[in-house]
C-alpha cells in the first residue's frame, strides 16, 4: 500500500513537471515567433536578466503548484450547503470558478484566506473542465447563482475566477445583461483575448474557443459590455506560460493588475495575488455607467 501511494505520488510529480515543461516550451517558442508587447499601462519592458531569474522560479514553484492542485482532486466532490447571509456582515457571497482542466479544489488556499478575513459564503461552482463548450459552461453558472442568491437571500454575488473561468463568467454576464445578480468579477490568468501556447491541445472545442481570434472570443467581444455592468479586475502575470502573450490577459475597460515571477496555477497560492484579490472585493463598488441589454454568446 505504501509502494503504491509512493508509486502514485511519484507519478503525479512527474507528470506535472513534463506538462510544464511543455508548456513553458511551448510558450518559450510562441514568444519568439511574436514577442510580448507592453500592456497599455507599462512606461518600460522588464530587464531580460529579471525576467530570466523569474521565469527560473516560476517553473519550480508551478511545478509544485501543479502537483499539488492534482493531489486535492479528491476533495473537489464536497458539496457544501448554501447558508443564508447572516446579519450585519457586509460581505457578498462569493463564487469560486475554476479554469480549463481544473477542479473546484483549486481553491481550498483562497477560500482559507478570504474565510478567515470575512468571507464566509463561499461557493465553488463545478462546470464542463474539457471538451465542453464555454457558452454552455456559462448558462450552468447563470442557474448555480440564481440557486445561490435564492437560497442565500442574496441581491447580488461576487466572482473569482482562474484562467478559463473568467471567460465563462463573461460569458455569462453577457447573457444576462442587467439582470446577472454579480456584483464584480476578478478574473486570475485570464486569456481575454486569447491565447497561442499548447496548440496540441487544439482539437478540444474549449482550447479552440480560447485560441485569439476565434469565433468565439470575436463575438464575445464584439458584444461585451461587462464592464459597464459590474466591476472587472484582472490579475495576471507576466511570467505566465499558458496565456501567451502574457498581455493577452489584459481586459479592457477593467482594472487591470500585472504582477510578475508567477506561474498560471501558481496564481492561486500567492499571497501577493490574494492580497489584490481582497482589496478589490472590499472596495466601494463604483456606480454603473449604464444598464446594459442582453446579449447571448455560445
Amino acid at each position: 500500500m505504501v509502494r503504491l501511494v509512493g508509486d502514485l505520488l511519484l507519478a503525479v510529480v512527474v507528470g506535472s513537471v513534463v506538462f510544464n515543461l511543455l508548456a513553458y516550451g511551448s510558450a518559450a517558442l510562441a514568444r519568439r515567433r511574436q514577442p510580448d508587447p507592453l500592456p497599455p499601462d507599462d512606461d518600460e519592458p522588464i530587464p531580460w536578466p529579471a525576467r530570466i531569474i523569474a521565469g527560473v522560479s516560476a517553473f519550480g514553484a508551478e511545478c509544485a503548484a501543479t502537483t499539488l492542485l492534482t493531489l486535492t482532486i479528491p476533495l473537489s466532490f464536497r458539496r457544501p450547503r448554501v447558508r443564508s447571509l447572516e446579519g450585519g456582515n457586509p460581505c457578498r457571497p462569493v463564487i469560486l470558478l475554476h479554469g480549463y482542466a481544473q477542479h473546484t479544489a483549486n481553491f481550498l488556499w483562497i477560500g482559507r484566506r478570504l474565510r478567515r478575513d470575512g468571507w464566509v459564503h463561499l461557493h465553488s461552482v463545478r462546470h464542463t473542465p474539457i471538451r465542453g463548450d464555454i457558452g454552455r459552461s456559462a448558462a450552468h453558472l447563470g442557474r448555480a447563482i440564481e440557486r445561490i442568491r435564492r437560497e442565500s437571500c442574496a441581491a447580488e454575488v461576487d466572482i473569482i475566477a482562474h484562467s478559463m473561468g473568467g471567460l465563462v463568467a463573461r460569458a455569462f454576464l453577457c447573457q444576462a445583461g442587467a439582470t446577472s445578480g454579480v456584483a464584480r468579477l476578478i478574473t486570475l490568468g485570464t486569456p481575454h483575448q486569447g491565447t497561442e501556447v499548447l496548440r496540441w491541445l487544439g482539437r478540444d472545442p474549449m482550447v479552440g474557443q480560447m485560441r485569439p481570434g476565434s469565433p468565439f472570443l470575436c463575438q464575445l467581444t464584439a458584444s461585451d459590455v461587462v464592464p459597464e455592468m459590474v466591476d472587472c479586475t484582472s490579475i495576471y502575470s507576466a511570467d505566465d506560460a499558458i496565456v501567451v502573450p502574457s498581455t493577452n490577459a489584459y481586459y479592457p475597460g477593467a482594472h487591470n493588475i500585472q504582477v510578475c515571477g508567477l506561474g498560471h496555477m501558481s496564481l492561486l497560492f500567492s499571497r501577493r495575488v490574494y492580497e489584490l484579490v481582497r482589496e478589490n472585493l472590499a472596495a466601494e463598488i463604483p456606480p454603473r455607467r449604464v444598464p446594459a441589454p442582453s446579449a447571448s454568446v455560445r
